[in-house]
């Protein structure tokens, strides 16, 4: 027999999980459990390095019902002159206080951390192991279908040899002795972040070697913008539908939406090859762009103690001898 009842069961308490039982509170009297693998509120948020930002500013994330932010123009940094960013740590203080001040007092929402959903209204704790079955009665909503896979969270797609020092994103700010030289590994966002914080950190550009197995169109984030900004949010959507309506081609799309500083690139004799809808600064790609050891030789096979395999060539990992290869930092982002 079925011990508890709910009118849904919500899987994950990511910030979709978190948007989805917000509405439900605001224009339903549902009662709602939330079950999650994690032991706080915030979905991937829980376990990102700990540089990264939003894309976006602030002010388009979150839940409907508690703002998220200051709505403060930033002053001084890559992003100034936009609309503030929230760090991973203030995303996570962010969703613990909605769960806390927000979902449990209106004792309609029940919240289970550290717990896996194993189908069929079956639920156990990861701490106890306890099984709870619950009766659902109107929907299971399970959001962890949109989460991806992490480096802190999954090993690396590829063979790593003893001896080799490889540290994860999160990892990288917690170093606890200096390296001679990093290589970065992966074309996506999480590689953009890894790249301009080491930059930001002072470590010179000649130290960098950046593995980009693709090259990506960006979203220039001057368009992306509320408030005071909204006009640009404006102007760069008209003229994405003026491209549109005037190409003659996919390339003469993206071209044109280039030109107009709609669409970002950081090397602009390369073509990219992925747009993923990421959204940088102009200034973070002036500053990547003084990486200049950017190999392109595919994605990473292995990485060997002197050398990093490659589905089309072989690249030392520290030209200056092998003896020094064992104080590389490889940094592993997220998979492009």
């Amino acid at each position: 027999m079925r011990d508890d009842e709910t009118d849904y069961l919500v899987v994950g308490a990511g910030a979709a999980a978190m948007a989805f039982t917000d509405a439900l509170l605001t224009h339903t009297s549902a009662t709602v459990t939330i079950v999650d693998r994690r032991h706080a509120p915030g979905g991937h948020w829980v376990d990102a390095y700990p540089y990264v930002r939003l894309h976006q500013p602030s002010a388009f994330y979150g839940v409907d019902s508690v703002p998220l932010g200051d709505d403060a123009l930033d002053a001084v940094g890559s992003n100034a002159g936009c609309y503030e960013r929230a760090s991973a740590a203030e995303l996570c203080a962010y969703f613990e206080r909605v769960m806390q001040q927000r979902f449990l007092p209106t004792g309609r929402v029940r919240y289970l951390p550290c717990t896996d959903y194993e189908g069929e209204g079956r639920i156990v704790s990861r701490l106890s192991g306890a099984t709870r079955e619950l009766g659902v009665r109107r929907k299971v909503v399970d959001t962890t279908y949109l989460e991806g896979s992490i480096p802190a969270t999954s090993p690396p797609p590829f063979a790593v040899a003893d001896g080799v020092r490889l540290v994860t994103p999160g990892q990288l700010a917690r170093l606890d002795r200096a390296a001679t030289r990093f290589v970065v590994i992966g074309g996506g966002k999480t590689a953009l972040d890894t790249c301009a914080w080491l930059l930001e950190q002072g470590v010179a550009p000649g130290a960098i070697r950046w593995i980009r197995p693709r090259d990506g169109w960006w979203l220039n984030r001057r368009f992306q913008q509320p408030h005071a900004l909204l006009p640009e949010l404006y102007r760069g959507a008209s003229l994405q539908i003026e491209a549109c309506a005037q190409a003659t081609s996919l390339d003469d799309l993206f071209a044109r939406l280039e030109r107009e500083g709609v669409f970002l690139r950081i090397d602009p004799d390369v073509a990219p090859t992925m747009f993923r809808g990421a959204i940088v600064s102009e200034a973070e790609l002036d500053r990547l762009r003084t990486i200049e050891d950017v190999v392109r030789m595919g994605h990473v096979r292995a990485i060997e103690r002197d050398v990093v395999a490659l589905e089309e060539g072989r690249v030392p990992t520290d030209e200056r001898g092998e003896e020094r290869a064992r104080e590389v930092g490889v940094l592993v982002p997220v998979r492009d």
